[in-house]
């Protein structure tokens, strides 16, 4: 019998991937280029028995946070797996560490083991699992947590498990990286599920509104109107990240971003309006010009719609905010040159076409990329 989160779950997670956005060669992009200080990582490992985190869910507040949005929803495993996960404590087999963000000791947010604390919810505190096809203790089939005998009871309450309590004051980067490095499970956390996690309040919110609003929708042709994973609010990072100027940007990707939502907490409301009004703009701009193309790779006007890029997404809509709107009105009367241009440029420079394809996220990718769509528009507008 199988004791990992993983094995539990490569049965039972819905495939959340999309095939109407482009799959991103980020192979540098996550690549840490300024390490941080190992000395910063604070991380308690500490045992607990089962019964101290079902008091923590049956408290009222609940001291556990079952809705962290990064970890996405529980519940996701089958009845079978549930009850495998039961069963493993019945027979005394240990199970995988639990992580917890610590940072509000009374509200710990779960960092890895959302799916088999959901299942000690079910049978223990809720009553809603009943067991079924178990392996060894097939005398228990559709037993409740009840109906079991009272050493069985004591021996699910009293199982000893690791606690791995990221302490407050860890700095953000730091978690991020620790939130990645053991983001391990059946269910692989993205990089913005992860900066949603940590950047709780305003970051998280105007993120939120911006991926909500009905021009980006209209924009990228509805294909992300029931984006999971967040791969929607991912799109407006990028917007967010590279809106101050890319010239910028320092490696990597992930951290880049991060910084970005952190410093959305520093802006006034203007500012952060200021943004918002720039991100329609340039969507309502883009829909314009290039309607339900609207960033994606052409090398042609009569071949089949390719996926939105987000590499595109990120060097369009930023070039298109901060433009004023006489020069966005120029570029709509032209956009029939503009979108024969921007043909052009896929088909002739190889190099560009690689900014927008491969380790997007490599610095000399992003100066080539921005300054090339830079240069398209000038082009056009100086005809």
């Amino acid at each position: 019998m199988g004791n990992t989160e993983d094995e539990y779950s490569k049965q039972n997670i819905d495939d959340f991937s999309s095939s109407k956005t482009e799959d991103e060669d980020s192979s540098s992009s996550s690549e840490i280029q300024d390490p941080f200080d190992p000395t910063k990582i604070d991380i308690t490992v500490k045992p607990l028995i089962i019964d101290s985190l079902i008091k923590r869910l049956k408290s009222k507040p609940m001291r556990i946070d079952l809705n962290t949005e990064f970890q996405r929803l529980g519940n996701l495993w089958k009845e079978d797996a549930q009850s495998r996960l039961i069963e493993s404590l019945l027979v005394k087999i240990p199970l995988p560490a639990f992580y917890f963000d610590g940072t509000d000791e009374n509200n710990w947010k779960i960092v890895d083991g959302l799916q088999r604390i959901t299942t000690l919810k079910n049978f223990i505190i809720d009553k809603s699992l009943t067991l079924t096809n178990l392996e060894y203790l097939k005398q228990y089939h559709n037993k409740g947590f009840e109906g079991l005998p009272t050493f069985l009871q004591a021996r699910i309450e009293e199982t000893q498990i690791t606690a791995c309590i990221i302490n407050p004051g860890t700095p953000p980067d730091v978690k991020f990286n620790i939130f990645k490095r053991i983001n391990t499970g059946g269910l692989i956390l993205t990089p913005q599920e992860i900066r949603h996690s940590l950047h709780q309040g305003i970051p998280a919110d105007f993120v939120r509104e911006l991926a909500e609003l009905e021009e980006f929708k209209t924009a990228t042709d509805y294909v992300m109107e029931n984006a999971k994973r967040m791969e929607d609010r991912d799109f407006v990072a990028r917007f967010i990240g590279f809106y101050g100027g890319y010239d910028t940007y320092q490696p990597d990707l992930d951290s880049h971003l991060n910084k970005a939502m952190s410093r959305l907490n520093q802006l006034s409301t203007d500012e952060r309006n200021k943004i918002k009004h720039d991100f329609i703009k340039a969507l309502k701009a883009s829909y314009e010009i290039f309607g339900n193309d609207a960033f994606r790779k052409r090398y042609s006007p009569f071949e089949k719609r390719k996926p939105v890029n987000k590499a595109l997404f990120d060097t369009w809509t930023v070039n298109l905010a901060k433009l004023p709107k006489e020069d966005i009105r120029q570029l709509i009367l032209r956009k029939d040159r503009l979108q024969e241009k921007f043909i052009h440029l896929m088909n002739t420079d190889k190099e560009f076409e690689k900014s927008v394809t491969s380790s997007t996220g490599d610095i000399r990718s992003i100066e080539r990329r921005f300054s090339k769509i830079a240069n398209l528009i000038k082009e056009v507008l100086a005809c």
